[in-house]
């Protein structure tokens, strides 16, 4: 059993205890109710709940969700005590005896309970021998050193003595759970783990919200629990490294053996920087969570001081030791109260575990929540502003100070009180919020200071209860944290991208964190940001955040910030998954910076190109030989000024300095316009797919037709040269109605931009996706969307060879240096390096890639879902499955084609570029890893070139082979007879197995892979079947369009011949035999025609049709059924669907079906056996299913029903679908509730 399923289990356990303990006592979960007087229940305590209930409906909460987080807040503080003495069980004997594990050596009990029974001999009479007060004893002993645990705790309770001690066993079980065992408890980060474990419901509810994200969620949306390696990893080298610069001979890195305790890379052999008393070095963590980096950072503080009094004469007395490290060293703050209180109880157990009983106690604790609430600034104005003697800038300061503070609770370490200071006053200096040269300055600030901690004394000896007196104190602790400077800050921030921030949030980093540097753009950038604020002139900051801000252009003033400001020591591109939980799929890297000069290289340990699972051992040995001298090929040593030499300073640092020099030269923006099109802001109104319109409503030249549908592109699938033109925008009226889309306050909601570029020839792109970005030839009469931006020529104007270059490996290995994410933007295009070619150089790349777009244009004509569709590819006249062969074989022949165009172009952009061999194989390495290798490159079986060189030259092949595909042959391509077998063809063409992915998944070059498939006959089943279905679409699609009233029946004969009956018809019409139509039934893998249209067609022509993920599915025939017993199914076509089409199905098909069932009664009148009474039963209920489906026909047309083919597919059956009446839910929940409150 997994650790979460046990913290689950135990939550569940003291939840459902708590919530009947609050019922009992009269608190039920929608209101109070009193309770008689002589319930056993104390008053005391009922007087207690009511008085945790009431601290959260001060805060502004209603009865119901105060007592659903009182009870909350109940609950986690019993499980955090009492996970807390498993901790402390584990640590031994001398720290915390056994109290909650149990023995059968001590009659089923602890060893403390048995004690405590000695001593309280008549509590073994009382429920479970005294459980309660026993723990309440031990509560109370506890509490002297970790005051989570005293008795005037706000949320201390307790349950019943049997409710109790079933906890307690569900805690004990994890120690004897073999997955886990006892030694579970022994890390010093179980409790931040078990936390992360216990908001397992709260997280899940907020992913399913989809709710934006604001202050009170921020640690439940990015809350990843860091593991303790990387922990150590980014402390050693930040804390460690500071103290070897002013110590550089100190012995505390080493064990007792003289094995290296901490091991530091690049360590310091000699002193760079002035020893500073061990008191005065400070760490902060601004995001602490549950500690696990303060924690850490106690271990190897306690062997500083241990060092400083063996080796350096220190006078420190041991003991003293966790006191000044938890009084003097170690700072943080976090928004979440309960992750402040496991970091304090975790970090108290360690200090007593450390000393002992007999080492002396911390008076305090400099970690806090800023989760306090401070009065409004007016209520306290008049203690700042005294005698009017301070000017309107120093008036706004304060009260700028004041407002921030107050904040606190909903920013943590992001508000910038000293900040805001500097900026209303810049001739402040930059050491202290409070002290300064210029004595006005110094006189004014001095008394800032004074009167804040003041004001926010009063109010905290002015609150009402012990809970708001402590939250306020914490705004005291608060102010004095941010007010210092450190010398390390270290964090694992929270992730979140600024997409997702409310509005609140938005509004608050926006005004915060866009001077002097733009950091705005995801809260870890903020959190970088402020570790700089915090540290001083020559601190260092080690954090763990995802490497988005290397390479992404939005991040380009966080990266200017780093480079400009400190020296990157140490950085760990470690990549995606494999670090944190399993459902943390994140990607990761973490790096340590120092604020002070240093003329060294940078270090980068580059992992993100490994399997995740091979990562970590890969950096334990690349950052054992960085420390010993090796070498090692996954690290890089490059000197940080050279990150400037690539527009926007992007982290590539794998590169040689030839490769750089080319990033220096012009860039693809210097030559071509490279723009984002129109985003929509309501899809559903202005997007259709081109089957949903009828053709001579399609724009084919907007500059004289002005049809209101034109084509759009819109991104979609992976697929490069030509295809995704699947959509139609209305543009009726140069996009009148979409320039004038407004929300309810007039405000603009679509982003029609760059129009100047609609309807022009260039290349759109699917930006999105993990084989990178694919790039398309785009026609002209085009609109261009966000997602499918456009490159059209400029100063060059090739376009043919935009396209090829595009989508040559090089430019996909670049862009993926300047991006590595599945999203490549805009911008990282604009900063591509663009090289001229000389002019063989480019018509030898355009003729490629003319050749490509044709090829793709051509096997397009195959498909149904494609505009030029022509028909399918199962020839009539031909054995059905031999037709389909010998489709694919020549389908498979031209993609070949297209494979082996590719490769040459990679060849001969390479030589465009000028690369050396080593570039290129670094380039062919990443498309190996990537899957985008040219496969072309490959060698060949002599049997196999030799036939596919008959099969260019035949009379099959369209297309005749380019010069450069028939030196391709002569210099290019290798021979080797010794080919690995393929015996897995059964798996081409199914979802990311095309022809290309097939080759490169086996390494072989497509001329080999079509020659063995041509001689394995294999017919892959996936793609055959959905031949077979196009195919039969096509024609149902015929049939519907020649019927008079577009609504054919299905398995029964009413009125009409059933569709399998009219499919029939109409193949024997296009000449196909019984034979073949036979033979196509197979394929389509059901046991008749007519199951197959009862049973399966609707569902897959909806999903066949569902090409954009945030788009519907739009089939355009429908299957409207009655029901489960399918009394009436007819088909009906969107092309002749309207109101009189509906009311038609119920007063002609509905009334002749039931007129069929009313007989079949009347057949049965004179009969009375068994079967017969069955027989009429079933006719009955068929009956009735008609009755209802007639009802339903009759509600939609009463509530106004009158579809419009113009309105789409998506309005049009969602009002069906919402009545059950169509045989498969096309719309998902979202977009049905959409298309019902569409209002056009």
């Amino acid at each position: 059993m997994k650790l979460i399923d046990h913290v689950i289990k135990i939550r569940y356990k003291i939840e459902r205890a708590f919530d009947n303990r609050f019922s009992r006592m009269g608190f039920k979960p929608e209101n109070v109710e009193a309770i008689s007087e002589d319930s056993d229940e104390s008053t005391g305590r009922r007087r207690h709940i009511e008085g945790i209930i009431a601290i959260h409906q001060n805060a502004g909460k209603d009865y119901k969700d105060a007592r659903k987080e009182a009870l909350s807040e109940c609950v986690f503080t019993l499980y955090n005590r009492l996970a807390a003495i498993k901790v402390m069980e584990c640590k031994g004997k001398e720290l915390v005896p056994e109290v909650l594990r149990t023995r059968a050596a001590t009659g089923n009990l602890s060893f403390m309970h048995n004690a405590w029974l000695e001593e309280h001999p008549e509590e073994r009479n009382a429920e479970r021998m005294g459980l309660k007060h026993f723990i309440r004893d031990e509560f109370k002993a506890l509490s002297e050193r970790i005051p989570i645990f005293r008795e005037d705790y706000p949320y201390d309770l307790l349950p019943t003595a049997d409710e109790l001690h079933n906890i307690i066993a569900a805690f004990n079980a994890i120690d004897d759970d073999p997955d886990l065992g006892p030694d579970t408890w022994k890390g010093d980060d179980i409790l931040g783990w078990q936390y992360e474990n216990f908001n397992t419901a709260e997280k899940l509810a907020l992913k399913q919200s989809g709710d934006k994200t604001e202050y009170d969620k921020v640690s439940l949306q990015s809350q990843v629990y860091t593991p303790r390696w990387t922990v150590k990893f980014l402390v050693d080298n930040s804390l460690g490294r500071l103290y070897l610069e002013m110590y550089p001979e100190s012995k505390s890195f080493l064990n007792e053996d003289g094995t290296t305790k901490y091991l530091i890379a690049n360590a310091p052999k000699k002193q760079m920087r002035t020893p500073k008393p061990l008191t005065e070095l400070r760490v902060i963590d601004p995001a602490c969570g549950s500690g696990n980096f303060l924690i850490y950072a106690f271990i190897i503080l306690y062997d500083m001081y241990v060092d400083q009094i063996e080796n350096y004469g220190a006078d420190y007395n041991r003991r003293d030791i966790p006191k000044l490290i938890i009084e003097n060293n170690l700072y943080g703050v976090d928004l979440d109260e309960r992750a402040v209180q496991i970091s304090q109880i975790a970090l108290l157990i360690k200090a007593w575990e450390v000393r002992g009983k007999r080492g002396h106690r911390p008076e305090h604790i400099n970690i806090v929540s800023s989760h306090f609430t401070l009065p409004a600034y007016s209520e306290v104005e008049s203690a700042f502003v005294k005698d009017n003697c301070w000017d309107e800038t120093q008036k706004k300061a304060v009260e700028s100070i004041w407002n921030n503070l107050r904040n606190a609770y909903k920013f943590g370490t992001l508000v910038r009180v000293e900040e805001k200071l500097k900026e209303l006053r810049p001739n402040f200096d930059e050491q202290n919020l409070f002290f300064g040269q210029d004595k006005d300055d110094a006189d004014f600030r001095a008394d800032v200071a004074a009167t804040l901690k003041e004001q926010v004394r009063l109010v905290a000896e002015s609150s009402k209860d012990d809970y708001a007196s402590r939250q306020v104190r914490n705004a005291l602790t608060f102010l004095n944290i941010i007010s210092n400077e450190y010398d390390v800050a270290v964090a694992n921030p929270p992730y979140t991208d600024s997409a997702d921030f409310g509005p609140e949030l938005k509004a608050f980093v926006n005004e915060n964190y866009t001077k002097p540097y733009k950091v705005n753009v995801n809260l870890y950038a903020t959190f970088i940001k402020r570790c700089f604020d915090l540290t001083d002139c020559d601190g260092k900051i080690a954090m763990i955040n995802p490497p988005t801000f290397m390479y992404i252009k939005t991040f380009e003033s966080l990266r200017k910030l780093i480079i400009e400001k400190s020296h990157i020591s140490l950085f760990v591109e470690w990549g995606y998954l494999g670090l944190f939980t399993q459902s943390a799929r994140v990607d990761s890297a973490f790096f340590c910076l120092d604020k002070q000069s240093i003329e060294a290289p940078s270090v980068f340990i580059k992992l993100n190109d490994l399997y995740e699972m091979k990562r970590k051992d890969a950096l334990d040995k690349a950052y054992i030989d960085l420390c010993s001298g090796q070498p090692n090929d996954r690290v890089y040593f490059l000197q940080q000024s050279k990150l400037k030499e690539i527009k926007s300073w992007p982290f590539i640092y794998w590169i040689s300095d030839e490769f750089r020099e080319k990033f220096a030269g012009d860039s693809a923006d210097q030559y071509m316009d490279i723009v984002k099109g129109l985003t929509t802001s309501n899809n559903e109104r202005f997007l259709r797919f081109w089957w949903e319109i009828p053709s001579e409503e399609i724009s084919k030249d907007y500059t004289s037709d002005h049809c209101k549908w034109v084509p759009y592109v819109k991104g979609g699938p992976f697929k490069r040269w030509y295809g995704n033109m699947w959509t139609l925008l209305n543009w009726g009226n140069d996009g009148y109605e979409i320039k004038h889309f407004v929300d309810d306050k007039g405000k603009i909601k679509s982003r029609p931009q760059n129009v100047a570029f609609y309807f022009r020839e260039g290349v759109t792109y699917s930006a999105a996706g993990s084989k990178g970005a694919s790039f398309r030839y785009l026609p002209k009469n085009y609109v261009i969307d966000a997602g499918g931006p456009g490159i059209y020529p400029n100063k060059y104007t090739n376009i043919p060879y935009i396209l090829a270059f595009f989508n040559s490996v090089l430019s996909f290995y670049i862009c993926d240096c300047l991006n590595p994410t599945v999203n490549i933007n805009q911008g990282d295009l604009w900063r591509v390096p663009f090289v001229l070619p000389n002019k063989d150089e480019e018509n030898e790349v355009a003729n490629l890639s003319k050749s490509n777009v044709d090829i793709k244009r051509s096997i397009s004509l195959y498909s149904l879902i494609e505009q030029n569709f022509i028909g399918s590819p199962i020839r009539s006249g031909a054995e059905v499955s031999s037709s389909i062969f010998d489709f694919y074989c020549h389908e498979n022949a031209l993609n070949t084609m297209v494979v082996l165009h590719e490769a040459i172009i990679d060849e001969l952009i390479f030589h465009v570029y000028e690369l050396n061999d080593h570039d290129i194989m670094m380039v062919l390495d990443k498309a190996i890893i990537k899957n985008r290798y040219p496969s072309g490159l490959f060698s060949v079986s002599s049997s196999a070139m030799n036939a596919y060189c008959a099969w260019l030259t035949s009379k099959e092949n369209e297309f005749k082979p380019t010069k450069e595909l028939i030196e391709y042959f002569d210099y290019y391509l290798k021979v080797d007879d010794d080919q690995p077998k393929i015996d897995d063809f059964d798996t081409l063409y199914q979802n990311n197995n095309g022809w290309e992915e097939f080759c490169i998944k086996h390494k072989m070059n497509p001329i080999e892979v079509w020659w063995q498939f041509k001689n394995a006959k294999v017919l892959p089943p996936q793609r055959t079947q959905v031949l077979a279905f196009e195919l039969i679409t096509d024609v149902m699609r015929t049939v519907l369009n020649d019927d008079d009233d577009g609504i054919i029946p299905l398995g029964t004969r009413i009125g009409e011949d059933q569709m399998s009956h009219r499919i029939e018809q109409e193949l024997q019409r296009r000449g196909y035999t019984n034979s073949q139509i036979s033979q196509i039934v197979v394929l389509l893998g059901s046991k008749d025609l007519d199951t197959y249209l009862r049973d399966h067609f609707f569902q897959q022509l909806s999903d066949h049709l569902n090409l954009f993920m945030y788009l519907p599915k739009t089939p355009f025939i429908w299957h409207l059924t009655s029901g489960p017993l399918h009394v009436l199914d007819v088909m009906v076509s969107i092309y002749k669907w309207n109101r009189n089409t509906l009311s038609r199905i119920k007063s002609v098909y509905a009334a002749r079906r039931e007129t069929q069932l009313n007989d079949a009664i009347s057949q049965y009148a004179d009969s009375d056996d068994g079967s017969t009474k069955m027989a009429v039963s079933l006719i009955r209920e068929q009956k009735k299913e008609l009755h209802d489906f007639v009802a339903k026909i009759d509600d939609l047309l009463a509530s106004g029903y009158d579809p419009k083919l113009d309105d789409g597919v998506g309005k049009n059956i969602a009002p069906l679908q919402k009545r059950g009446m169509l045989s498969y839910d096309v719309l998902n929940a979202g977009q049905l509730k959409k298309y019902l409150n569409a209002d056009w």
